[in-house]
């Protein structure tokens, strides 16, 4: 059998860009994208890496290696640049945070440090309110669009095919190969493969074995503003209510969670509640100066909240890897990295992502 790949990745979102770099390395991958690469909730993704999220600042799945695979990742495609070393500030919005804020420190003294409200406001006087902050000096913020298109050069570097405005049509398998048909306008092509990986992301509702998984699609938007005057270079990302990420002379505000949506159009209602949200850690903000908005929908697995990784039930050679929902830049590099493990051995592939009905015998 002639195969035009080892891998075809369907997508190249944050998922498929890590999926395909890491599998370059020793396989012939094949990378299709109905529109450009991280065009869907990617492209809208502040990209903050913090590790301990939610109210209590509960520590995520497998922290600490979530925490080394981004700059690990970064690294090997030659773009380190785009992680730099500013750490997450997590100012404590609500009383009834302090006390598990400090617990987190206390638990995870090597990841986290409680900062009282003297120190918050020695460092960052434009911060508030003044309860005091969990700081994670190795989080940070990372251009998620950036970090797509570099993982997706430095795969092509390796010699993968990287396609754009390539929609997949639908896929199917037969014993000796995965098979995709691929829209080329006046006419389809069919393209073979030993494995198909779809990273769909959002694309996912037009696939009824996609939607089968328990998926759910939830709209987030991010605004990106003028940075006030006052406010000082050395903000690091915050996370508090929503998140504040400083870009250059700008700051990128978010986010909102909408399960009801008609389409992605930026909402004007969505700008001003993420802007009155951050304006609740650094003054001013809900006044500042708009700049752009985007929004995209972030896909999650309803039951388990983690990433889905592995064959679709009922088949060998058609995976997907898909729910990154809002922590992708704590789950993608992660998985990606053991990907190649886990091509070779499906049982390999933790209890926790893996899919249902795929069970190793």
């Amino acid at each position: 059998m002639r195969y035009d790949a080892d891998v075809i990745v369907v997508g190249a979102g944050l998922a498929g860009a890590c999926a395909a770099f890491t599998l370059s390395r020793n396989h012939k991958v094949h990378v299709l994208e109905s529109d450009e690469p991280a065009s869907g909730a990617s492209g809208a993704a502040a990209g903050l890496v913090n590790p301990f999220m939610g109210r209590r600042a509960r520590p995520t799945w497998r922290l600490r290696e979530a925490l080394a695979a981004v700059p690990t990742l970064l690294e090997r495609a030659g773009a380190a640049e785009l992680f730099p070393d500013t750490g997450v500030l997590r100012p404590a919005v609500e009383p009834d945070q302090v006390a598990p804020f400090q617990e987190t420190a206390e638990n995870h003294p090597e990841l986290a440090t409680w900062l009282p409200p003297a120190a918050v406001q020695a460092r960052y006087p434009t911060v508030r309110p003044d309860r005091g902050a969990l700081f994670i000096p190795r989080g940070g913020a990372v251009n998620v669009k950036a970090m797509v298109r570099a993982l997706l050069d430095a795969a092509a570097a390796r010699g993968a095919t990287i396609e754009t405005r390539a929609p997949v049509l639908y896929w199917r398998e037969t014993p000796t190969a995965a098979v995709v048909e691929v829209d080329r306008g006046d006419d389809t092509d069919e393209l073979r493969a030993d494995r198909v990986l779809l990273t769909l992301g959002q694309g996912f509702p037009p696939f009824p074995e996609l939607r089968r998984l328990g998926l759910d699609g939830v709209k987030g938007q991010t605004v990106r503003v003028r940075r006030p005057a006052g406010c000082p270079k050395n903000l690091p990302p915050l996370s508090g209510r929503g998140y504040v990420v400083p870009d250059g002379k700008t700051l990128v505000l978010g986010s909102n969670y909408e399960n009801d949506y008609d389409d992605l159009t930026p909402d004007p209602a969505a700008t001003e509640y993420i802007q009155e949200k951050a304006s609740r850690m650094i003054k001013g903000l809900d006044q500042a100066e708009v700049l752009d908005e985007m929004a995209g929908v972030r896909v999650k697995h309803a039951e388990t909240n983690l990433p889905l990784l592995g064959p679709l039930p009922r088949r060998d050679r058609i995976w997907t890897f898909t729910a990154l929902g809002s922590k992708g830049l704590l789950t993608a590099p992660l998985l990606a990295l053991d990907l190649p493990t886990y091509l070779a051995d499906p049982a390999q592939i933790p209890e926790a992502v893996r899919i249902s009905g795929t069970e190793p015998s």
